[in-house]
């Protein structure tokens, strides 16, 4: 059984949502200390340039036979045509272990995509640095036709400051046309010879030539150590200038780095420092703002803040923009009390001022059927406490944010303790622990957090997830599902290969596409629910419309490609590690045919992987240069009255096989009911739900029916409305 199929089982969120379903929660068996494994994960940096010994291939790249994704049908599936392409190498993968930084950056002014990474073992860059200093050049790749063709320019090299975790994008003058005009503009850490960590490196370079000499223009490279005078008091050391980065048409770019009390060390997080270049004679000009939080402390007067898991965006015009920090916000209580929570700032004003905004609240009546995913709290059965795993955010075309997410159960409720996440076994693998149960109604499901401090945060679930990240240290649960090779006397591995969400948004704002890893457990070993044969799945989002906030039904397996959708490429199929989303898209383009509506959008992506899988082995970054294309349903009723309406439903996935999902928004409290009938009319499931004011999703049963096309009515008081489902 392919994928597809399976999707329909593991959307099971609906049947679960409601209290009378009778369906008890797992109970955490163990815990884990996430604070340690996230502190260690984002601030490694490996200095082996050696292959690892006992690495295998696996899925040759010379083999040109590797079977397609056969799990959906052409049918079904609008034509997308997508195709990976090599486009550049780097010396190892730790550069790209944390999804917040945006190395890949789409400028719709010039149609061009950047790519910034470090260098290959291969690329020289002039003049010469020492040996020991290579790992640290940054070099940048731009595009002009989507990916077909890339050219390639050092932008950073320096002797005694070596570059690290590179993101950046195109500085465009405002209203040139003409790229050679443009700058390409990159940020991140750098580390000494003696290691550590002391400050920053900020490049730029005019994209009227492309070489592998470094730019001479006065203050192109610029080295920012973390402890200079020119900081502002109030903003204190500022390290890791690696998260959100971006440009917007007022002409400014901007990065995020952490605020601590001791870089070197990895000590004393204390907030946020939201980093602005203006520019200036060929260069720019380096000006930070500090966000530092109110949050829970811990009873030795430690902050309960995670600023690495951190991420920043910005609406098109750079005037409103949103900044968001994992923690406990001072003062939170029940299920809102968690150390992994979005504490969020927003400004207005293009940055001169930020306010904190109403977090989620958790405690809510309307959040409520989202708690019924996770399990209690150790010592109170009655308290569930998110805990978010995995993050990224945009802005769309009304200026609200979006922050798609996972999150799986806090273990405890202590001050000392929020940092802890739940940790329970699994039938299919004794012996080992998962961050959820993986029974229905119980694994990982990715939402959209929409809202922008007006109102309260509303909610939309994108998808739902059959894996989760594996172990990285000798001894950790999943650690021998983890595709990467070991390396290093302790035979730690490098990436957990986790579900890494990323978002993108069309230029207009009116399209969100969302992103995440996962694997099909019909191809792990034994079934295990780890993501070690990772494939990149995609799904969109339409802001406006008669429906806001609808989500087309369409998945598409970005990675492992569906016959009709693509070109397969084995280098890539199963092996969609390290990916990135550009946070911006192209342009959607809009087709109606029938009664449906096809949107397709250019969408800049990057897998980059090895051959074995190792992460200190010379490792190619790939490209996709296709479109990926969307089906929206029409909006058929169900019709409004005085009693009650519908702004929207839809059934996904469809085709379908054992489940769909039948995803419905109401205006009041209501009963549902669901029923499927044959091409003979015959009723054969019947589904009745409760479903409340807002979104809702109900589970629909389809096991036992033969392939085929069915109708579903569905019925809301005395509104109707029929919808075509195949089963397959």
């Amino acid at each position: 059984m392919k994928k597809q199929l399976l999707l329909g089982s593991a959307l099971l969120a609906a049947i679960s949502v409601y209290p009378q379903n009778g369906r008890i929660k797992a109970s955490p068996s163990g815990m884990k200390d996430m604070s340690k494994i996230i502190a260690a994960r984002f601030a490694t940096e490996s200095i082996e340039v050696t292959p690892t010994p006992n690495a295998k291939q696996v899925n040759p790249v010379q083999n040109p036979n590797v079977e397609p994704e056969q799990s959906s049908s052409a049918v079904s599936m609008p034509p997308s045509t997508i195709n990976w392409k090599p486009i550049c190498g780097s010396i190892n993968i730790v550069g790209m272990l944390v999804s917040q930084s945006q190395p890949l950056n789409y400028n719709d002014e010039l149609n061009a995509v950047s790519f910034i990474h470090r260098k290959s073992l291969s690329y020289t860059a002039y003049p010469a640095i020492p040996a020991n200093a290579q790992s640290g050049v940054i070099v940048a790749e731009i595009t002009s036709n989507w990916g077909n063709t890339w050219d390639s320019t050092v932008i950073w090299a320096d002797a005694t400051n070596w570059g690290r975790y590179p993101q950046g994008g195109i500085y465009n003058p405002v209203g040139n046309t003409n790229i050679s005009n443009a700058y390409v503009v990159g940020m991140g850490p750098v580390t000494p010879p003696a290691a550590g960590w002391v400050g920053n490196w900020a490049a730029s370079r005019q994209l009227n030539a492309f070489t592998n000499t470094l730019s001479t223009t006065p203050n192109a490279q610029q080295y920012l150590a973390s402890n200079l005078a020119s900081y502002a008091p109030n903003t204190g050391p500022f390290a890791f200038g690696r998260y959100g980065f971006s440009a917007t048409d007022d002409g400014v770019v901007r990065s995020m780095g952490w605020i601590m009390d001791d870089p070197s060390a990895l000590t004393g997080m204390r907030g946020l420092s939201v980093v602005k270049g203006s520019f200036n004679a060929g260069a720019f000009n380096w000006t930070n703002d500090s966000i530092v939080p109110a949050v829970i402390l811990k009873q030795d007067g430690t902050r309960n803040i995670f600023t690495q898991m951190s991420n920043m965006a910005w609406n098109e015009s750079g005037t409103v923009g949103y900044v968001m920090v994992m923690g406990a916000a001072s003062g939170a209580t029940g299920s809102n009390k968690g150390a992994f929570q979005p504490i969020i700032y927003k400004t207005t004003n293009s940055g001169t001022s930020w306010a904190q905004l109403p977090g989620i609240d958790f405690n809510s009546a309307a959040m409520a059927p989202l708690l019924d995913h996770i399990s209690s709290i150790s010592s109170n059965t009655a308290l569930a406490i998110p805990f978010f795993n995995d993050a990224d955010m945009v802005v769309d075309a009304n200026n609200k944010l979006h922050i798609g997410a996972t999150f799986k159960t806090g273990f405890s409720n202590h001050v000392d303790s929020l940092a802890f996440s739940g940790q329970f076994t699994v039938s299919i693998n004794p012996g080992e622990n998962y961050s959820w149960p993986h029974t229905p109604g119980q694994h990982p499901y990715l939402y959209d957090f929409i809202g922008d401090g007006t109102a309260a945060w509303t909610v939309k679930t994108i998808d739902s997830l059959s894996t989760e990240e594996a172990g990285v240290a000798a001894g950790d649960d999943g650690v021998n599902d983890n595709p990467w090779a070991a390396t290093g006397s302790a035979g730690s591995k490098t990436d957990n290969v986790d579900s890494r969400i990323q978002l993108g948004r069309t230029p207009d704002g009116q399209y969100v596409t969302f992103s995440f890893s996962e694997s099909d457990t019909n191809f792990t070993n034994g079934g295990r629910k780890y993501n070690s044969l990772p494939n990149v799945k995609t799904r969109l989002m339409r802001v406006a419309g008669l429906s806001p906030y609808e989500v087309s039904p369409t998945e598409i397996n970005a990675t492992k490609v569906a016959v009709g959708t693509g070109t397969n490429n084995p280098s890539v199929s199963s092996r969609g590690t390290l990916h990135y989303l550009s946070p911006k898209t192209g342009s959607a383009t809009i087709s109606t045919v029938g009664t449906t509506t096809n949107v397709d959008v250019y969408t800049p992506m990057t897998v980059t992987n090895s051959n074995p899988l190792d992460p200190i082995l010379n490792n190619t970054t790939w490209y996709q240069t296709g479109k990926l294309s969307y089906v929206f349903l029409p909006i058929n009723g169900v019709a409004e009255n005085s009693q009650n309406s519908a702004s929207s439903s839809v059934i996904y996935p469809n085709p379908a096989s054992n489940n769909a999902v039948l995803a419905i928004d109401l205006k009041d409290n209501s009963s549902v009911d669901v029923n499927v009938m044959n091409a003979l009319g015959q009723v054969v499931k019947t589904t009745k739900a409760n479903a409340q004011t807002g979104s809702n999703q109900i589970n629909i049963d389809l096991n036992g029916l033969s392939t085929g096309i069915y109708i579903v009515n569905v019925k809301v008081g005395n509104a109707t409305s029929t919808k075509k489902l195949i089963v397959q």
